[in-house]
């Protein structure tokens, strides 16, 4: 009887084993689980993708395998890891062309347009973005309805405080695709996004009632677990009150904000509430704490630092004791520490001889700046003049009447006077359309007048508007390196000491600290 028990249950066993493993892959929960966790779990949400990823390679299944990598694409974006989300979108668009699939393609087309925005990529952006509507304009489902809303909100990266307008018409634009998704909780999950977005761009043009109307609404459909969406409306939220100059509301959700952006690893959006926060604490008075939140944006910014020539020092020394110790150990390690110290005396002798050298250099380099100002860097092709160049025999030659020159020229006299080359946001598309004149032309005016492409002319006078400032205003001297980049547009300490560095000849550091010793 026993036996025959035994015997049953090994048999049972075996069915249900095979049973199971016959059961099919569900891929369409498993992406909606994994789609669930990326805005609260991204590691959660990459394990369950990478099961679909190889299921879906396994089972011949090309849509879902490339809506899984787009989710990979997601949350590197989210983690601020654009290498990777740049990486993963490509795999996305590989995948869809040779499947012919529109929706994968559009879902590419819109993390490049997202990635390629937050690297100030501006009009790369704009083409994947447009890229994007195109291969969805037509498809009606929830999925169509969903894809625009979501590109129309990436369309908001691109555009500045002043395009109120336009900003305005594609967060109308997302809302009312997302209101059309027959699905509620999807419709309600999208529109998170959508109705905080239109909560900032009203609270940037100080219609504080209606911006808190929206943000309302999208903090009460957010729900609890969604913490990127969380942390982004409650930015907004602190944002609005501090536009409406209730600094201590704002910072109560400046504050909400920043806890989970620290908890969860939101890293880009740390850098926006710490800076706000500074601003937040000047607006109410308090010095010391607006203080402590510059140094935390500041720190963000820059990343973590090392003085190096602090840590060979140390090294020097502790080699230099253990020497010491040695030698009295034997005439060996004594005659060996010997030969040691004289060649390490050689080797500081050329470092000290370079440093001298270079020393003086940068000081001849700053003395020439200050006598004569900065010296245009030869003139380089641009990545449009290189890609026409390389279609034909030679660059395309440029017609245009001599109003449409001296209009662009006066046009430029007043961007330069107007010091709006210091806007973070400027770029040749941007400064074309306000000139109202084909970026083309612009660009062969630029040549023609300023001997320089148009990075060339943007960097140039930034730089030499630092320079301006450094020489005639003691006060600029005193200011981070990092700050001085902020002042003139650059969005990062790095960017503007290699631009700083290949117009002037000398790192701006040094050149702050030999300016005082020429002026």
């Amino acid at each position: 009887m026993l036996i025959k028990k035994i015997i049953l249950l090994f048999f049972l066993s075996v069915f249900w084993t095979h049973s199971f493993s016959q059961q099919p892959f569900d891929f369409e929960g498993q992406y909606v689980r994994a789609r669930y966790l990326t805005s609260k779990f991204p590691d959660s949400s990459d394990i369950v993708l990478n099961n679909i990823i190889e299921a879906a390679q396994k089972d011949n299944q090309p849509e879902y395998l490339a809506k899984a990598y787009y989710l990979k694409s997601f949350n590197s974006y989210v983690r601020s890891d654009a290498d990777n989300a740049i990486r993963y979108a490509g795999i996305v668009l590989e995948i869809s062309e040779k499947n012919h699939y529109a929706v994968g393609k559009a879902l590419s087309y819109r993390m490049y347009g997202t990635q390629y925005a937050k690297l100030g990529l501006l009009e790369q952006a704009e083409e994947s973005l447009s890229k994007g509507i195109a291969e969805i304009e037509h498809l009606n489902t929830d999925e169509g309805h969903e894809l625009r809303g979501m590109i129309y909100n990436s369309y908001l990266i691109l555009l500045n405080e002043k395009e109120y307008k336009r900003k305005l018409y594609y967060s109308e634009k997302s809302i009312s695709e997302y209101l059309q998704i027959r699905n509620l909780a999807r419709r309600n999950e999208l529109l998170v996004s959508a109705y905080s977005n239109m909560g900032y761009n009203l609270s940037e043009v100080n219609k504080f009632k209606a911006s808190m109307l929206y943000l309302k609404k999208a903090l009460g459909l957010v729900g609890s677990g969604n913490n990127y969406l969380r942390c982004h409306i409650l930015h907004d939220i602190g944002f609005a009150f501090s536009k409406n100059k209730q600094p201590d509301s704002a910072i109560h959700y400046y504050r909400k904000a920043l806890d989970l952006a620290n908890t969860y690893g939101f890293n880009e959006k740390k850098i926006e509430i710490t800076g706000n926060l500074e601003e937040a604490y000047a607006d109410k008075a308090e010095p010391d704490s607006a203080k402590t939140y510059k140094f935390q944006h500041l720190n963000l910014k820059d990343g973590f630092s090392y003085n190096k020539s602090i840590a060979v020092g140390k090294v020097l020394a502790s080699e230099k004791k253990e020497y010491s110790q040695k030698l009295n150990q034997s005439r060996l390690i004594s005659n060996s520490l010997m030969v040691a110290c004289i060649l390490l005396i050689c080797l500081l002798g050329i470092i000290i001889y370079r440093i001298r050298k270079q020393k003086k250099k940068n000081m001849q380099i700053t003395a020439d700046v200050y006598e004569r100002g900065i010296i245009q860097v030869p003139y380089e092709k641009d990545t449009d003049e290189i890609a026409e160049t390389n279609e034909s025999t030679g660059p395309p030659e440029i017609k245009m009447s001599p109003e449409v020159e001296e209009n662009i020229l006066r046009g430029l006299q007043a961007f330069e006077e107007n010091l709006e080359f210091n806007s973070r946001n400027v770029a040749k598309y941007y400064l074309a359309n306000n000139l109202n004149v084909n970026s083309k032309y612009l660009s062969a005016v630029i040549k023609k007048h300023k001997k320089a492409n148009f990075n060339q002319y943007i960097n140039s006078l930034r730089i030499g508007y630092i320079v301006d400032q450094l020489k005639n205003d003691p006060q600029y001297r005193k200011y981070k390196i990092n700050h001085l980049a902020e002042i003139s547009g650059y969005s990062s300490h790095s960017a503007f000491s290699h631009e700083f560095k290949k117009i002037v000849g000398i790192h701006p550091s040094a050149f702050i600290k030999n300016l005082t010793l020429v002026s």
